[in-house]
């Protein structure tokens, strides 16, 4: 395979002299169309069919040592409509250049031979620019993406600060594992997210859609590409230093309160008034009571209707007394300058996020950029990108870790409970605040009293040299890496109060401390050739590229210390325990591509890759990966009246995904002393792979409507799963092995228009739309239930061949009277059963589900629960987390200086797992359970609701829809531009734009949980599983931009 691939470049590079030829010089003017903006500094000025070329000055000048043998010149700029122009014999070229409105001429760069015009691609490559993202900043680059790239979802599972977004591109192509895309950044493959990449630093962003795009990255673009690329010098006219400050200060907001009961259902003692606690029948209370303090003697009795309406005798908002309206900000500060043979950018923020509690300071960062370029001779520059970020995050304890964590005390507590009691000691914030209740701690209290901190170091760096050996052929080195080490450190101070019994008591306090390491560098060597042969344009790259990762992590925790104030392990008098982990990943990779367009309208593109990675199986150490595409631009041939392009094109592509470290070796469990088998290796282990087909059709009609419609189908087979294995296998549990396939059919469509173009006034609108079916169409292994943690409890998903990949199984209630006449003519449901196997004996109550009759309202209602053909429990599918297809909105208005913008999202069907709601029943806090006010007919007993909570069994009362229509961003700004600066402050301050910021303003659902966006720990929407996570919050700021 790899003499193969050198056979593929030497044709590729054929006839490639190693000669310059004699030049010529060409020099012009480029100026704009529009009025008043006279010439165009930055314009890439590009002798086609070779990689020569320069950038106009400040007064839009260019000087061009042109071949002898060059036929035509190319000018490009971000937002103008790419002109090309014959030399002919002409020294002085002057080019008048106009708006590109449609983004035809928009070039893309990732996965592709050489950097295309997006009306040339014949794949799925979807850029977002600077102007885009910055509408509406958002607090990481993950985030500033929603609601822009059909096929994308972006879901903000968590509102904990400092998280990154979920990005899932097309759909699900692992059954188990990440469905995390690969992200480069400036051209450089990166191990981290996108959560602590600010926007600010940001040029554009490319989305590489599906396989079919992305098989230039081969087995770790499975999951399609995040291509991030970062802001530079090189954009600006020679001569030209251009200053950007940005501060942006706002406040964040509980966008909505779960609905909780603040009505009981227990008998009232007589003597009620002026007590600051409720006071129950049955129960004697120590003199000095407050509500908290123990001493109490004797249990609460239910009233016999057990109907929940009796008042507390006083109300507190616990809610309120945790979320709090916090700040946050950044600042931003670059300084940008082109000195013709050196440019570079610099550049500084600061960054803190309070997210909604209080006693946490949220999560903070700082990094620091510096990207520079140098042309050290005609044929050799060098690059170089360098980014420093630290940051530091304050963890509320408990967040996402599904063991309830603060927010399931914050919920569960009954309202008449005042957190802000103190403790024995008179430390603030009762440690255990609930006499009734001491399964739940003060939330308070862990967030006052316990230290979690997470501190973070990246540094990324890419170096590059490229060196012309002729016009139309270079060679270029890269050499990137990224180094973070993270310090965790959780800490009980040695006063702690710890629960003993029902009772608080001092803890001599604990320690962890961890600490990772992760150094990752690739190295890379690249041909490239950009070359004309008669009408036909050439563009092809060979490649090598070798990675190396290496993982280390510590940790260390105790107990007991012996002295107060000291939070280091010398001060620990307990026990003291370690655990360390480390790996290494190396993997090599060849690939080439050619593109080929003739005449401008037959487009061409195929490549092919091979890669070798330690990660997979020892007899599987290679694979290789492909593209083909093609399409056709119509209209060069077809003069279409109202239509300015018409594109037809197809794709063919593989990617995949890597296994993990461990799953090719033997692995063995150690407890106690004790060696036991835990896991056979497999040397057959590849990565899974994706085959794609994509169809697409491109329309720019009526100089305003650009229209993109995509289908595509994936196929993913050699899913990485892991094998249960019988007793023949040496007393082996299981293997993983490659034992299943997903298959995903998508639709994307995408509509951009010019409403309104005018002088003064401008209105844009844009859609995006995309609807995904993702099915296991192969599974190697039983059928399996599965949810975000190991957990019978939160199973609430089922893994089946033939089902829909995010299905929901679990019980069911009978809603209708024919279904229940089914169940009771089933010969095999006796009267085991049955009281009566009458239907005549049944009927539908107020809430719609199956009672026996005459019991509505009384103790003995309860919902009938369905029943398989055999009379056990019926098991399945009561829900599905994909949504019937997701539509987003974007509006931009323009007046003068003024504008206005706005995106709205709506996700139609998806259903979510609402785990935190069927945990309150338990507790007697759901608001439907509080029966005050409502009419006799229509109330219900606590004993109706708990058959709901099924002792926490999944069933399908709790699968809710978790559709949305969401007011996702506005923003209101005024833009003061150069023009209208240049008689204040001597003309130094070349722009100011104001900008009033709404971030998840409203959310229409009737989904009863903070916000149906949420996911899991394993980042896929297919898990919609909601168990008191960090909810998401509204935000209100202001932003001043000033450039200098």
């Amino acid at each position: 395979m790899k003499k193969l691939i050198l056979l593929i470049v030497l044709f590729v590079f054929t006839g490639a002299s190693a000669l310059l030829a004699q030049t010529k010089v060409v020099t012009g003017t480029v100026t704009s169309a529009a009025k008043g903006e006279g010439p165009i500094p930055g314009v890439s000025v590009v002798v086609i069919g070779t990689t020569v070329g320069a950038y106009t000055d400040i007064n839009g000048k260019y000087t061009l040592n042109v071949p002898a043998n060059a036929t035509r010149l190319s000018f490009t700029f971000i937002g103008m409509k790419t002109q090309e122009v014959d030399i002919a014999g002409q020294s002085v070229i002057d080019i008048v250049m106009a708006q590109d409105l449609l983004n035809l001429d928009e070039v893309i760069v990732t996965g592709v031979a050489a950097g295309t015009p997006k009306k040339k691609m014949a794949v799925s490559v979807e850029k977002v620019d600077a102007e885009r993202l910055k509408e509406v900043y958002a607090g990481s680059a993950s985030s500033a993406l929603q609601g822009k790239v059909s096929g994308l979802t972006v879901i903000n599972a968590t509102g904990e600060p400092g998280s990154a977004a979920t990005l899932l591109v097309r759909g699900a192509t692992q059954i188990s594992g990440s469905q995390a895309p690969l992200i480069i950044l400036d051209g450089a493959i990166m191990e981290g997210t996108l959560g602590d990449i600010n926007v600010d630093d940001i040029e554009s962003i490319e989305v590489v859609k599906g396989a079919s795009a992305s098989a230039l990255y081969g087995s770790r673009a499975g999951n399609g590409v995040i291509a991030v690329t970062t802001r530079r010098g090189n954009t600006l006219s020679e001569g030209k230093t251009e200053v950007i400050f940005r501060n942006e200060f706002g406040v964040n907001q509980l966008a909505k309160k779960y609905d909780l009961a603040t009505h009981h259902a227990y008998v009232l003692a007589g003597d009620q008034s002026g007590y600051p606690y409720t006071r129950y029948a049955g129960v004697t209370y120590p003199a000095d009571y407050h509500g908290t303090e123990q001493g109490v003697t004797g249990t609460r009795v239910l009233e016999a209707d057990q109907y929940m309406d009796n008042d507390y005798a006083v109300l507190y908002d616990h809610e309120d007394a945790i979320f709090s309206q916090n700040d946050f900000f950044t600042n931003y500060i670059s300084v940008g300058s082109n000195l013709g043979k050196t440019n570079f950018l610099i550049s500084f923020e600061n960054n803190v996020q309070s997210g909604l509690l209080i006693e946490t300071e949220g999560y903070k960062r700082n990094s620091f950029r510096l990207n520079v370029d140098h042309k050290l001779s005609p044929k050799l520059s060098v690059s170089a990108s360098n980014l420093y970020i630290k940051s530091r995050t304050q963890d509320p304890g408990g967040v996402n870790s599904y063991n309830g964590g603060m927010f399931f005390d914050v919920l569960l507590t009954e309202p008449d409970v005042d957190y802000y009691y103190p403790n024995p000691d008179r430390q603030p914030y009762n440690l255990l605040p609930s006499t009734w209740n001491l399964e739940q701690e003060n939330p308070v209290y862990q967030l006052w009293k316990t230290e979690d901190n997470t501190i973070r170091n990246r540094i990324l760096g890419t170096y590059s040299a490229k060196y012309n050996i002729t016009e139309f052929l270079n060679v270029e080195g890269k050499y990137a890496f990224e180094y973070s080490t993270g310090e965790y450190t959780t800490y009980d101070p040695y006063d702690t109060y710890v629960r003993s019994g029902n009772v608080p008591v001092y803890s001599l306090g604990s320690l962890y401390m961890a600490n990772t390491t992760l150094f990752s560098r690739n190295a890379q060597v690249t041909a490239n050739l950009n070359k004309k042969f008669g009408d036909f344009n050439a563009r092809a790259k060979a490649s090598y590229l070798f990675e190396k990762s290496a993982y280390n992590s510590n940790s260390t925790t105790g107990s007991d210390f012996g002295l107060a104030g000291i939070p280091s392990f010398d001060a620990i008098s307990g026990n003291i325990s370690s655990t360390s982990y480390k790996n290494a990943i190396i993997a090599k990779n060849y690939f080439g591509i050619l593109y080929l367009d003739y005449k401008d309208k037959y487009i061409f593109d195929g490549m092919l890759r091979y890669d070798g990675s330690s990660l997979f199986g020892a007899d599987a150490r290679w694979n290789p990966y492909y593209r083909v595409s093609a399409a056709y631009r119509v209209t060069e041939d077809l003069k279409i009246p109202g239509i300015q392009e018409l594109k037809l094109r197809v794709a063919y592509g593989t990617a995949g995904q890597r296994p993990g470290f461990a799953d090719q070796y033997e692995v063995m469990s150690i407890s106690s002393g004790n060696v036991s088998k835990s896991q056979l290796g497999n040397r057959l282990l590849k990565p899974s792979l994706s085959k794609e087909w994509e169809l697409g059709l491109n329309i720019d009609f009526l100089n305003r409507f650009s229209f993109d419609l995509v289908r595509s189908e994936t196929n993913t087979t050699d899913q990485i799963l892991p094998v249960p294995l019988a007793v023949q296998y040496g007393g082996w549990p299981g293997q993983v092995q490659n034992a299943g396939s997903l298959n995903s059919k998508v639709w994307e469509a995408s509509l951009n228009g010019q409403i309104v173009r005018s002088e003064n006034i401008n209105y844009n609108i844009g859609f995006i739309f995309d609807r995904v079916r993702t099915e296991i169409t192969e599974l190697n292994v039983p059928p399996y239930q599965t949810g975000p943690q190991g957990q019978d409890a939160y199973k609430a998903f089922y893994i089946r061949e033939g089902e829909v990949f995010g299905a929901m199984y679990g019980a069911g209630f009978v809603r209708t009277l024919d279904e229940m006449s089914g169940q009771l003519a089933d010969a095999n449901l006796t009267t085991t059963w049955w009281d009566d196997t009458s239907i005549d004996s049944y009927t539908v109550n107020s809430d719609g589900y199956v009672i026996v009759k005459g019991t509505e309202g009384t103790t003995s209602e309860a919902p009938v629960k369905k029943l398989d053909e055999n009379g056990n429990q019926w098991f399945g599918k009561i829900g599905n987390s994909n949504p019937k297809f997701n539509l987003s909105m974007t509006n931009n208005f323009s007046y003068k200086g003024f504008g206005l913008y706005a995106l709205v999202a709506w996700k139609n069907g998806g259903d979510v797992y609402n785990k935190s709601a069927q945990w309150l029943t338990r507790d007697d806090r759901h608001g439907m359970m509080d029966q005050y006010g409502k009419p006799d007919y229509l109330k219900k007993t606590i004993t109706y609701y708990k058959v709901f909570y099924d002792v926490n069994n999944q069933n399908d009362f709790w699968a809710e829809d978790g559709s949305y229509l969401k007011l996702r961003e506005v923003s209101l700004s005024y833009n003061i531009t150069s023009e209208r600066l240049s008689g204040f402050m001597k003309g130094y301050i070349k722009g100011i734009k104001l900008a009033v910021i709404g971030k998840n303003l409203y959310t229409l659902t009737n989904y009863t949980g903070y916000d149906p966006e949420v996911g899991t720990t394993n980042g896929t929407q297919y898990f919609a599983y909601d168990f008191m996570g960090y909810p998401n919050y509204r935000s209100y700021s202001v932003s001043l931009e000033l450039k200098f």
